[in-house]
């Protein structure tokens, strides 16, 4: 379980799942990633096509974790009652937000998460006890990916029920003046700060980085959910240099 492995200090690769198929989520849940991301943000997913798509990951021995397109409650119960147990959460900035997103994920009394007696995410009501324990095995990976964010990070990481801060590099780069250049000086010294202000709460840290010699210097660094592709860039790369291979 990517919770568990992630509590103890071990690594964890991953892949991004785009495609909004289940055909291509089946193929890429059988490579030996350890996690799959299955993208509502960016990419044409909705309920019904990232349910399918976690019934696909299950037949495999990977996490699936479902990255919604924002913070809204709503959102968060019905794709936890559809068997999202790992969320990923984008452009979290402040403590406060992090506190939100923990209670919309809690039943009451510690949280408001609506309360559903049958559900896929317990089996239809088959899981007994599912209710008083949901929170045990879910995990929550925060995305830091604006000044603001960086700048709260130690705050954030200290909210109870946040388990991942997880560096957006895009978007980060973006919103420090730098689009399209991760690698500018400022921008990865505030990755650094996101990654040391996650190490100083006991918290894992993540990054995506589709390029291996980055992706093998963050996993050095100390970053443990480390996404190192995806299922569109693995397609259209390898038919790009398929047919370029044959054009020279």
């Amino acid at each position: 379980m990517l919770k568990a492995t992630l509590r103890e200090g071990k690594p964890c690769i991953g892949l991004w799942c785009s495609l909004a198929s289940t055909l291509a989520t089946e193929i890429v849940a059988g490579s030996g990633a350890g996690w799959l991301l299955v993208d509502g943000e960016h990419s044409p997913n909705d309920l019904r096509s990232v349910m399918a798509q976690l019934q696909v990951i299950a037949a495999f021995p990977c996490e699936a974790a479902v990255r919604l397109p924002s913070d809204d409650p709503v959102l968060i119960k019905q794709f936890m009652d559809a068997g999202a147990r790992s969320l990923m959460i984008p452009n979290v900035r402040t403590a406060a937000q992090a506190r939100d997103i923990v209670a919309a994920m809690t039943y009451a009394p510690d949280g408001f998460r609506g309360f559903s007696v049958g559900h896929r995410a317990n089996q239809f009501g088959r899981i007994a006890g599912y209710h008083q324990k949901a929170r045990e095995n879910q995990l929550l990976a925060v995305q830091i990916e604006c000044r603001t964010g960086v700048a709260n990070a130690r705050e954030i990481a200290a909210v109870d029920g946040v388990d991942v801060l997880f560096v957006g590099p895009g978007d980060l780069s973006t919103n420090m003046d730098a689009m399209g250049n991760p690698g500018a000086d400022h921008v990865q010294q505030a990755i650094a700060a996101v990654r040391q202000a996650a190490a100083g709460a006991g918290k894992a840290s993540g990054i995506l980085a589709p390029a291996k010699a980055d992706a093998d210097r963050y996993l050095r660094d100390g970053f443990t959910m480390v996404a190192v592709g995806s299922d569109l860039g693995l397609l259209a790369r390898g038919a790009d240099n398929l047919i370029a291979s044959f054009s020279r």
